[in-house]
């Protein structure tokens, strides 16, 4: 990579969560080893039980998490977009050393690769670092518990909406439009239904006027009414 473009994706990931709250030091130490990564569409980032010696960060584009059934089918577990981590909590699992799944990038992606143990080295020397990033963690498992939640108790249509809402975000308003991240297929699959299932839940919004469909991007007409589908 370019070194003047390495250095303005480095200072994009600064700011991470992860990274915003470590001494200017200890980040050029990072900062030194870290591997910034173009992939193209498709191209493999790391593969389930691979040896897990560093985490990353998605500069732009979007990463596909997945794992394949003992039929050979594959599961989206999750896409990860611009500007999140993944792997990073493998580091404190001492019972695993691997990833545990797939990761594979979406469209033309640029990832920041950080090497594991040296950061693990730069925590154990900072106690303040290690309780903020203890609470950056404990918000991500706070949203996958949720995750969880309305994928086992909630039906289809109610996760489908959901999903749009999470995608408007909290200051959402009607009139709004949003840009599906990934192809409606892994959507589908994120959400745990068919595909199939999800292209019908959306002819059904559009029919009752609650949404607009144009390809990838969508247009809430009623917050209100997407807020209030059971």
């Amino acid at each position: 990579m370019n070194p003047i473009i390495r250095v303005k994706v480095l200072d994009r990931v600064r700011v991470h969560p992860l990274f915003s709250s470590l001494k200017d030091e200890d980040l050029a130490q990072l900062f030194e080893r870290a591997r910034p990564i173009d992939l193209v569409a498709h191209e493999k980032l790391f593969s389930q039980g691979e040896k897990a010696d560093r985490f990353y960060i998605v500069v732009s584009g979007s990463v596909k998490l997945f794992r394949f059934s003992k039929d050979g089918q594959e599961k989206v577990i999750e896409v990860i977009e611009e500007g999140h981590s993944m792997a990073e909590a493998i580091m404190f699992m001492e019972e695993l050393s691997c990833y545990p799944v797939n990761a594979e990038a979406l469209e033309k992606t640029t990832v920041v690769g950080f090497n594991s143990s040296l950061y693990l080295q730069i925590l154990e020397s900072s106690p303040q670092s290690c309780f903020k990033i203890l609470g950056t963690l404990s918000r991500r498992l706070h949203t996958r518990l949720n995750e969880i939640e309305t994928l086992t108790l909630k039906n289809a249509r109610h996760r489908a909406c959901r999903y749009l809402l999470d995608l408007a975000g909290k200051d959402a308003l009607s009139g709004q439009e949003i840009h599906l991240p990934v192809a409606k297929q892994l959507i589908a699959a994120r959400l745990a239904m068919q595909p199939e299932t999800l292209s019908r839940i959306l002819r059904e919004l559009i029919k009752e006027e609650i949404i607009i469909v144009n390809g990838r991007d969508v247009t809430i007409n009623s917050l209100e009414r997407l807020k209030a589908v059971d």
